[in-house]
């Protein structure tokens, strides 16, 4: 006999956290929890204001349809369905099924937005733990994202150059998020020294047009890393050039379990990097990416330093995170199948 439920939940977010220039006061979301006999599945569905392409109100109408269905012993179609919802639906079953790996390092990559003290108090605790690695690394060493393309060019490259030159073993990864013109993104690179270019594990969606990015890629010797590029484009050669080193995979933002592990194994197929990365997700959601990357892509680190946004944890901890539990019985229950 199959049971499910469907949590609602809203958790406030730190002040000041905006999303394509839109502010951020609240993450929504939902929780499905699937039952079938003595076990039971947990997944997260939490569109991306802004970067998803489902609103909250159409993930909530499929989830509940597709739960539905499940819950009738029928197969769902998870590439008819919104990619959370999808993804939140097959990360529920593969907990049920016993398919989701149990272990996980619970590492991630800390990640500076603006803030270089901020960073080295994060390395600090994460210094001398396993490091990201991967097939284009040729030593262990510590990694970190810095943010770039929010401030002017020379504010940034002072910022890399700062943190590169205080950590000596330190590699960074970059991201971009489009907001760099072609002539920008040139100026920064070239302004580096050749020392520090290298040091530089890639560069993540420098431009708006990802053509642009690859060209300026190509005439720099810049290690570029696909996100949007990866979901927005249907061209096989931009996205799979040897240019780019890194595929950066959001399965909130992708689509379901095989559909993720069907682009990990492509990228390595390709030679490419594939790192998993959050969405926002609560602790819940991202202490299930960290065992899913354990399991698809154990020796890079993931980019799940998210849960800092958060005032709250939601019904699962994250190795020493001090925000206060609430548990996933106290949000409200809006929808349960009947039998």
């Amino acid at each position: 006999m199959r049971q499910a439920r469907i949590y609602q939940y809203t958790l406030p977010v730190t002040a000041g956290l905006f999303l394509r220039d839109q502010r951020l006061t609240q993450r929504e979301g939902l929780v499905v929890e699937l039952s079938e006999g003595a076990q039971r599945g947990w997944g997260e569905i939490a569109p991306l204001p802004g970067f998803s392409q489902e609103t909250f109100a159409e993930a909530r109408h499929a989830l509940i349809a597709a739960t539905a269905v499940w819950c009738d012993h029928r197969n769902i179609a998870m590439p008819q369905l919104p990619p959370s919802v999808a993804w939140g639906l097959s990360i529920a079953q593969a907990e049920l099924e016993q398919r989701l790996p149990t272990p996980s390092s619970f590492q991630t990559v800390p990640v500076c937005t603006g803030d270089p003290d901020a960073l080295f108090a994060a390395l600090g605790h994460v210094s001398g733990g396993p490091h990201s690695g991967g097939p284009h690394s040729d030593d262990p060493s510590d990694e970190a994202k810095v943010k770039v393309g929010e401030y002017e060019v020379a504010r940034d490259r002072l910022m890399v150059t700062t943190l590169l030159d205080a950590i000596p073993h330190l590699r960074l990864r970059l991201d971009a998020n489009r907001r760099w013109r072609p002539e920008q993104f040139a100026a920064f690179w070239c302004g580096l020294s050749q020392a520090h270019q290298a040091r530089i594990s890639w560069i993540e969606e420098p431009c708006r047009d990802p053509y642009q990015s690859l060209a300026q890629a190509e005439a720099l010797g810049v290690p570029l890393a696909w996100d949007e590029t990866l979901r927005d484009s249907d061209d096989t050669g931009l996205k799979e050039s040897d240019h780019v080193r890194t595929w950066v995979i959001k399965p909130t933002m992708m689509g379901d379990f095989a559909q993720v592990n069907q682009s990990v194994t492509r990228a390595h197929a390709l030679g490419k990097i594939a790192v998993i990365s959050s969405s926002l997700e609560t602790s819940l959601g991202l202490t299930q990416l960290s065992r899913v990357a354990s399991s698809l892509t154990p020796n890079v680190v993931p980019g799940l330093d998210t849960l800092g946004v958060f005032e709250q944890q939601l019904d699962r901890t994250w190795p020493g995170a001090n925000q206060p539990l609430i548990p996933l019985d106290d949000q409200p229950l809006i929808w349960v199948n009947t039998l």
